[in-house]
């Protein structure tokens, strides 16, 4: 059975490790950095805690069975949703796991959200091409090393009923 928590903000220290670890094993071969794995999980937990203490800050957290399999980080600022980061173990890629995700996470979200932004590592083929087919476009591809992409975000809420 596939459930979706909110993070309890008070259990961030708990959370936040195994969270870093699954979206490690997913990005360190996409996305390498110069950084150890130490250094790395460090500077993610340095910038992520704080930021979750902002109260439009969240990360849902998927389960299947009570095994932590993925999660949802984001924010959302007026009729913005910002998808900050979406991980699924790598045994749940190419299934209905995200698919399920996502038709439970907008159920949660406020009804006036117009839009939806997300960030991709430019190396990172496999979230632009998802993003594209959700109908999002890209909005900037100058930030960094990383595309930003755009969409409605009731033309993706359809995609998900």
């Amino acid at each position: 059975m596939t459930t979706l928590l909110r993070l309890n903000k008070n259990d961030k220290e708990k959370w936040l490790p195994p969270l870093f670890d699954l979206l490690y094993s997913n990005m360190q071969n996409i996305a390498p950095s110069n950084l150890s794995y130490e250094q790395e999980k460090r500077q993610w937990l340095a910038n992520v805690s704080p930021a979750l203490d902002k109260p439009a800050r969240q990360i849902e957290m998927c389960f299947v069975n009570d095994e932590l399999v993925g999660y949802i980080q984001y924010y959302t600022n007026d009729k913005l949703l910002m998808i900050e980061e979406v991980q699924l173990k790598k045994e749940y890629h190419c299934t209905l796991a995200f698919y399920r995700i996502c038709k439970s996470f907008i159920k949660e979200l406020p009804a006036d959200i117009e839009y939806v932004e997300a960030f991709a590592d430019k190396r990172n083929g496999n979230s632009q091409k998802l993003m594209k087919k959700l109908g999002m476009e890209v909005a900037d591809n100058d930030i960094s090393a990383f595309v930003r992409f755009r969409g409605c975000a009731s033309e993706i809420k359809r995609k998900f009923i």
